[in-house]
């Protein structure tokens, strides 16, 4: 077995790892509530957390579970992976979505700050909630972006 096979059986293995592991976290967080009584948190965190361990591991097997029969695939998925132009482009997409991560981050801090003194209106828990899930999605879909217009213009 060559190098870019050994390295993409790699990746299989530990996309299963990970989708074991998922599916474990979110046993665990739908059978907690029934053992233990009186949590101090929503047991949900923990289903959550599995479902995100479980998409990353099934990410995994879609990615690299269809090249493992082609050794061509193989061969050019590897390549791609290690391109020194791809790596340039994952790179500059990855800064624009931490500044726009960081942005997003501030300006939230800002308003809570601001909120405390009287400054602006305080903030409720649901808009605190969506405020975060803007602060995930929109650094992701920045990063997204990024990768497609630097493909077509680099």
């Amino acid at each position: 077995m060559n190098k870019n096979m050994e390295w993409i059986n790699r990746q299989i293995r530990l996309g299963r790892i990970l989708i074991a592991a998922g599916l474990i976290v979110i046993i665990i967080g739908i059978v907690l509530p029934g053992i233990v009584s009186g949590l101090q948190f929503n047991p949900r965190i923990i289903t959550g957390i599995g479902i995100v361990v479980l998409g990353i591991g099934i990410s995994y097997q879609v990615r690299f579970g269809p090249v493992v029969r082609d050794a061509q695939a193989a061969r050019r998925l590897v390549s791609e992976e290690r391109d020194e132009r791809m790596q340039l482009i994952r790179g500059r997409a990855g800064y624009r979505a931490f500044w726009t991560a960081e942005a997003l981050i501030y300006a939230g801090l800002m308003w809570v700050s601001f909120a405390e003194s009287g400054s602006l209106p305080p903030v409720s828990t649901d808009t605190l909630w969506y405020f975060l899930a803007v602060a995930v999605i929109v650094p992701f879909i920045v990063f997204a972006v990024g990768m497609k217009l630097d493909q077509d213009r680099l």
